[in-house]
């Protein structure tokens, strides 16, 4: 008998005995999930999409192999998907529950129908053999509808319109596309998002309204989009008009140990009282504030105000300004040298009341023989300065969310051995954009 041969009898009989030690732990009326199948009746359509809405899958139980996801394209060649053998060794097997197989048909028709395949039936077969149980899951494909044309209601007082005229070109519905879900959602929130970039403060998707005509009968749809005056779910007697707000009041709070020159706060901070409402200058502004290493929290809030107006707080925080950390390695190598390397290091988060992050350190790699003349004898001493700023530039010329930064090192080495004595001084400047 070839050895290959005896391996795949010896996994055999292994996953035998585990099935059958596995199945006499199982309760009256309680099975097995061994597998799941999914067949779809396109073989263009990907089947492998859809195992992410399976709510129950088996485990690697019999030794770590399961096939948990096999999935075929009816008309075209099946493809199958097994975990890794051994990959979940120990993992204790999935108990089949009947209501999960209801609630996946209920996922993939709704992921089916948000992806626009209208339409679609989804049905599963059960099998049990041995109480276990073998699911497979068949879908039919729904109708797909591609947009022949888009109409669009958009409110016409103030600027309104013209604001929304101006980003008419980045609208991402286009003729020719396949209507869904999906894209209808993804084009609000790219909206919606563009309109707080312009005034418009609390403006969210909630404010759209997607019509679809399907009834021409040659597969196409007419596309209706309307922003509308009141939120989804409200009342029509709730509108009011989209307005612009501006800045109001501006508060910064922190914590009274943490000492922060005013230059600092000013540079980073983009809002500024008076200006139009942007989200993306109050999202650039936060990531400005995270970018420097003494803050371990950062938080903007804003309020409505009277008048059109948005109050703002930025609430920063710190923790462990300075500190000590100690560390101590001992070994041996093959030659019986025997090692000892102490190293000690020194930060300070805000040496400067400007973020600014100093680092010192000293280690020491000390090794030596017993009895013996081999010794090695290495002391090194490092310092950097990491400054929140590019060196020789004011910060406020620099407008994104990625700050420049400068660090300055300095790094000291001395080697004894027998062989010869060294020293050696190296010194670095640094300028680089470091993003979040």
């Amino acid at each position: 008998m070839k050895p290959r041969s005896r391996i795949f009898i010896a996994l055999a009989a292994a996953l035998a005995i585990a099935s059958c030690s596995t199945t006499r732990t199982l309760r009256d009326g309680e099975y097995l999930l061994r597998s799941n199948k999914i067949r779809v009746n396109d073989k263009n359509y990907n089947a492998g999409d859809l195992s992410a809405y399976l709510l129950q899958k088996p485990n690697a139980w019999m030794l770590g192999t399961s096939p948990s996801l096999v999935v075929y394209n009816w008309g075209g060649e099946g493809k199958t998907g097994f975990q890794r053998f051994f990959r979940k060794l120990g993992v204790p097997p999935v108990v089949y529950d009947a209501s999960k197989v209801d609630e996946t048909i209920d996922n993939i028709a709704n992921h089916l129908r948000f992806t626009g395949y209208y339409g679609s039936v989804v049905e599963s077969n059960v099998r049990v053999s041995k109480r276990m149980v073998y699911v497979t899951y068949y879908v039919a494909l729904g109708k797909r509808y591609k947009i022949s044309a888009i109409d669009y209601d958009i409110p016409s007082y103030g600027t309104f319109r013209e604001d929304w005229t101006k980003d008419l070109e980045n609208v991402s519905l286009k003729e020719g596309m396949y209507l869904s879900e999906e894209v209808i959602e993804k084009e609000a929130d790219r909206s919606a998002a563009y309109f707080r970039t312009k005034g418009y403060y609390g403006f969210s998707k909630s404010y759209y309204l997607f019509e679809a005509d399907t009834l021409s009968g040659d597969g196409n749809a007419k596309l209706k989009m309307s922003i509308r005056d009141f939120a989804l779910g409200d009342s029509p007697a709730s509108a009011r008009e989209h307005k612009k707000y501006s800045i109001g009041e501006l508060t910064v709070t922190k914590p009274r140990r943490l000492k922060i020159r005013p230059g600092v706060i000013e540079t980073l901070n983009l809002i500024r009282p008076g200006d139009l409402y942007n989200e993306e200058v109050i999202n650039t502004t936060y990531s400005r504030f995270s970018n420097v290493g003494m803050l371990t929290g950062v938080n903007i809030t804003t309020s409505e105000a009277p008048g059109e107006k948005v109050d703002c707080n930025i609430a920063l925080r710190n923790s462990g300004l300075q500190g000590f950390k100690v560390n101590l390695e001992a070994s041996v190598n093959s030659t019986a040298l025997f090692g000892i390397s102490p190293q000690l290091t020194y930060y300070h988060r805000n040496i400067f009341h400007g973020g600014e992050v100093l680092n010192l350190g000293v280690k020491g790699n000390f090794q030596f023989r017993p009895k013996s003349d081999a010794y090695s004898t290495e002391v090194s001493a490092t310092g950097s300065i990491l400054f929140p700023k590019f060196i020789g530039l004011p910060t406020k010329v620099f407008k994104g969310r990625y700050i420049p930064k400068t660090e300055v090192s300095l790094a000291y080495n001395y080697q004894d051995r027998p062989e010869f004595k060294r020293q050696a001084i190296a010194g670095e400047c640094h300028k680089a954009v470091r993003r979040i």
